[in-house]
């Protein structure tokens, strides 16, 4: 197994700013939309290889194959980095240690993996959108003022992307939405000030 792929994941974590809620909230209609995405993605691999107790944020790798890990230093390195940068966000955690295994499983060279879409990359570009600003609550995922459904890993399978995810389309969606929430706000709550 090659150390690459691994190495570039630990390092893309690492430049991530985790704690970047005011981009985060500017971008929360692409964020809210690559959440859904990577439920998607998580779906259909969870489809082809079986069952978690542990939706949404799972290591997916165990799963796929179990016998292929990462080094257990840079696992733990990541899950350090990311507890202090992100303020101990634990899906944070959970989602980047989940991510380097997966980096380690892509540069394994026993399994034949499906072609299936990379189920983490969504997360990562949510997170590189505006770090760990979301909770997770009552079977919500919560971008402030939008929630994205939790479910169970059944109810997002679908063949069909949710998102582009260049960051030409997400901020474009993010200018439309934004757009389309302003001219409603302005509709439902129209300004009593007349000079």
């Amino acid at each position: 197994m090659s150390a690459n792929s691994v190495q570039l994941m630990v390092d893309r974590l690492k430049a991530i700013e985790w704690m970047a809620y005011q981009e985060g909230q500017e971008k929360a209609f692409s964020r809210a939309a690559l959440m859904k995405e990577y439920l998607r993605r998580a779906a259909l691999w969870l489809d082809s290889y079986g069952d978690t107790d542990e939706w949404p944020f799972f290591d997916l790798a165990a799963i796929v194959a179990p016998a292929v890990r990462a080094d257990p230093a840079m696992v733990s390195d990541v899950e350090d980095f990311v507890e202090d940068a992100s303020a101990g966000s634990w899906h944070a955690i959970e989602c980047s240690a989940a991510a380097v295994q997966w980096a380690a499983l892509r540069d394994a060279s026993g399994p034949v993996l499906p072609p299936l879409p990379d189920p983490f990359e969504p997360l990562l570009r949510l997170y590189e959108r505006g770090g760990a600003g979301f909770s997770y609550a009552n079977g919500f995922l919560d971008f402030g003022m939008l929630m994205v459904k939790r479910g169970n890993w059944r109810s997002h399978l679908s063949p069909d992307p949710v998102v582009d995810l260049d960051d030409k389309a997400l901020d474009a969606l993010d200018e439309r939405s934004w757009a389309e929430f302003h001219a409603l706000a302005a509709r439902t709550n129209p300004s009593t000030d007349n000079g």
